[in-house]
This record gives structure tokens, C-alpha cells and sequence, in this order.
């Protein structure tokens, strides 16, 4: 009876995780902290001038590696009509560093953007001091340990 009841239990896990493994290999968004694939969305053709619209999402999806599409969440700053976001040196970044073009979701849509990793000092530090603006809990310290990328439509 107790061989029966394990029997069971093991074939119930063994079940599960063929599913989870399933959807983990046929994933296209994020999941919490998870990396995505390729994004779905509708796919913008008319270049992005002004972002100041991101203001309405609270964070953005990100997909680089255009080879092989790996997508996350990120925070974002926006200055004046310009986008950026950033990362402590993640994964995602150094693909990112590694091959500029990626692309952007906001809401349903898609925009190809190419992204340039911002190092200039002065405007490193402006960048800094508008991320503490938007995330009041980071430190300017914490700031300077972070990547900023901005992005322009392609």
C-alpha cells in the first residue's frame, strides 16, 4: 500500500515537472524574475521622438540578443523626451553591451530601439540624480553602480 502511495507521488511530481519544464522551454515573456524569449506585441514602424507616453506603465520589457531573444523586466528613467533604463550589471546588460539593438515593450507594442550605454560623466550624473527622483529608495551610490542605457528609435 505504501509503495502505491510513493508510486504515486513520484509519477504526480514527475508529471509536474514535465509541464513546468514545458512551459519554462516554450516561454516567450518574463516571469518575475525568470528571463522570457522572444516578446509578442504588435510591432511599431513609425519612429519614437518622444517617450514622455512611458510614464503610464510602471516598468518596461526589455528583449536584447536579437539571435536569441532574451527578454526582462526593467525600471526606467525618462529625461525630458529621452528614455533610458538601467541594470546592476546584469546578464541582460552585458548581452546588451555586447550587441546594441534590441527591442522595447510598452503596453501591446513593440518598438525596435538601439541602445547606447551612457558614460559621459556629467550626463552619467544627470541620469543618476533622475533615477533617484524616480525610485526614491535608491542611494546616489547605488546609482553609480549601475548601467544606464539610452534608447533611441530605430
Amino acid at each position: 500500500m505504501e509503495k502505491k502511495i510513493l508510486k504515486g507521488i513520484a509519477v504526480g511530481l514527475a508529471l509536474v515537472s514535465m509541464t513546468l519544464f514545458a512551459l519554462y522551454v516554450n516561454r516567450s515573456d518574463p516571469y518575475g524574475s525568470l528571463p522570457g524569449k522572444r516578446l509578442v506585441g504588435e510591432e511599431s514602424t513609425e519612429p519614437v521622438d518622444d517617450w514622455s507616453f512611458v510614464e503610464q506603465y510602471r516598468r518596461v520589457t526589455v528583449e536584447v540578443r536579437p539571435s536569441n531573444p532574451y527578454s526582462v523586466f526593467a525600471g526606467y528613467v525618462l529625461m525630458e523626451k529621452d528614455l533610458y533604463i538601467s541594470s546592476a550589471h546584469s546578464r541582460w546588460a552585458q548581452f546588451l553591451r555586447e550587441d546594441s539593438n534590441m527591442r522595447i515593450r510598452l503596453g501591446e507594442k513593440l518598438y525596435p530601439v538601439r541602445a547606447t550605454q551612457v558614460e559621459e560623466p556629467d550626463h552619467l550624473e544627470q541620469v543618476h540624480r533622475a533615477y533617484t527622483g524616480r525610485y526614491p529608495n535608491r542611494t546616489m551610490e547605488e546609482a553609480a553602480g549601475r548601467w544606464f542605457f539610452r534608447l533611441e528609435s530605430c
